[in-house]
């Protein structure tokens, strides 16, 4: 896979991420069918870049693993993986994938291409505290909020939250890139600390513990 970096976390966490070489469908197509991967989904995907991210995402895995495996989506549409106690987080961004497997716990990633358009949505994500905390046409902070709180949303794993009522950044600290977040639903409660990266011009952001 082109640039491929493998961050091992702890014993039983990796991070992975990796830009898309959208040059390699016919090498990514061979080695998933030669690993039986489930290719049902990949017909119903007409986008070409949407499909080579699909496969690259699945390429990484049976690279990381050494052998055949696959994901399985459950009736949130939320990744899992078979044959393995491995959980998986997936985030993909304009020519970036990344993935997050820790064993036997929920975990969340997100990836985040730096665009100042994010500032026409801030309102949309940020609860008003956080708005106060991150300066005007702040880019990049305003992406690191967006991609923690996604992050956590992925941790959640339903569809019945909102990344401004039910998500908070309760504390980010940029010389050390990291944050403290929550998950708020009702009497659902859980808080994470979640680790931040910049990569190139992108924000890198996943959860640390469990």
């Amino acid at each position: 896979m082109k640039d491929l970096i493998l961050n091992k976390i702890a014993k039983n966490h990796y991070i992975i991420y990796c830009k898309v070489d959208y040059n390699k469908e016919t090498e990514l197509f061979s080695l998933l069918q030669k690993n039986a991967s489930d290719l049902t989904k990949l017909d119903k995907i007409k986008n070409n870049k949407r499909r080579l991210e699909w496969m690259t995402i699945r390429g990484l895995l049976i690279q990381h693993f050494k052998m055949p495996i696959d994901i399985v989506y459950d009736s949130q549409n939320k990744p899992h993986l078979n044959k393995t106690n491995f959980q998986i987080s997936i985030s993909h961004s304009k020519e970036m994938v990344a993935i997050s497997l820790l064993e036997n716990h929920d975990n969340g990633i997100d990836i985040q291409h730096i665009d100042p358009k994010i500032e026409r949505i801030r309102n949309k994500y940020l609860k008003p505290q956080e708005a106060d905390l991150i300066e005007e046409n702040d880019y990049e902070t305003s992406t690191i909020y967006w991609s923690i709180k996604e992050a956590l949303f992925k941790v959640y794993g339903k569809n019945d939250i909102f990344l401004k009522e039910n998500i908070e950044v309760i504390k980010f600290n940029r010389t050390e890139m990291s944050a403290v977040g929550a998950i708020k639903n009702g009497e659902f409660y859980k808080k994470l600390d979640l680790s931040i990266s910049l990569v190139n011009d992108y924000v890198l952001a996943y959860t640390v513990n469990h």
